[in-house]
């Protein structure tokens, strides 16, 4: 299969510089990404920073100052370049690495659960720290996690950061049209489904109230939840400084047999985003104020 040039100089940059991000100490390979962060950020009039800082305003109205909000969206776009470092360094990381972080604490309790249970469950977290780190941990630490993975537009990237996240047992899954059945029947088989449950659905899907408006998220997480009989385990994650990070999981949010399907989804969508909604008002620098598919923009209308 031929593949676009861009799609080669794409690929033949991520490998070269995924080369040396090994190579490097893993504090020497983060200085380099801050200062690929700080020129992306501050030349040309910064990457989507004024967005950043106006979905910072739009949420939380006059509560920052313009300085702080600024603060905010470079703490927000310097992590994820740090996100993306770690990544590529995944399959260095050992079980005497994951240790060492504080949020390894939590993976007995996540273990236990697992025993108490009568399959699997359902970790959900959000676009908040180093989410991809909470999903290696657990794996490493003998989590029986999989997630599920969009297809990226340029396939050469798209194989390479899928076998950098599958450098462990964790299973990654591709979003298609077989998704449902794959899922429930991993989790009836007693895995962890890793999920992501804060991206504005493309189609009306359920409107929940999230960051001082109105998301159209999909129900995905309490369908999974309903169908396997299973709970879903909200969770955050912080980085630390620069190289540490921690986790915070909250009590199980549970289906509930005695209500009404659709009632039931909205009513587990709407207390798990309520959890982190909670927790990104306290440290807002650690959730991801750049995403394109933007969680509070309304669906677009189909022409004709």
């Amino acid at each position: 299969m031929k593949h676009r040039p861009k799609h080669l100089i794409e690929y033949a940059l991520l490998v070269s510089m995924g080369g040396l991000i090994r190579v490097l100490p893993l504090r020497i390979a983060l200085c380099l990404g801050w200062l690929v962060a700080a020129g992306m950020h501050n030349i040309g009039g910064g990457f989507r920073k004024e967005e950043a800082k106006r979905r910072l305003k739009e949420v939380y109205g006059d509560r920052f100052s313009d300085k702080e909000r600024k603060h905010i969206a470079w703490i927000s776009w310097r992590n994820l370049i740090f996100n993306a470092i770690e990544a590529i360094r995944f399959s260095k990381l050992t079980v005497d690495d994951v240790k060492k972080q504080p949020l390894a604490q939590e993976a007995p309790r996540l273990l236990l659960a697992l025993e108490e249970e009568e399959h699997g469950y359902i970790f959900a977290t959000i676009h908040m720290g180093n989410w991809d780190m909470a999903g290696v941990t657990a794996d490493l630490l003998g989590l029986p996690i999989f997630s599920i993975a969009r297809r990226q537009k340029n396939p050469l990237t798209d194989d390479y950061l899928n076998k950098a996240r599958n450098a462990f047992n964790m299973e990654i899954i591709l979003n298609d049209s077989k998704i449902l059945k794959g899922v429930i029947r991993r989790i009836k088989a007693g895995k962890v489904l890793a999920i992501l449950p804060d991206v504005r659905n493309r189609t009306e899907a359920f409107p929940i109230l999230f960051l001082n408006g109105e998301a159209n998220l999909g129900a995905g997480v309490a369908l999974f939840a309903r169908q396997c009989n299973c709970p879903i385990y909200p969770a955050v994650v912080r980085r630390i400084g620069w190289t540490k990070h921690e986790a915070v999981i909250f009590d199980p949010i549970r289906p509930d047999a005695s209500l009404e399907k659709t009632d039931d989804w909205k009513r587990i969508m709407q207390q798990m985003m309520d959890l982190f909604d909670a927790e990104i008002a306290k440290t807002p620098e650690q959730y991801f104020w750049y995403n394109k598919r933007w969680v509070l923009d309304p669906i677009k209308e189909k022409k004709g």
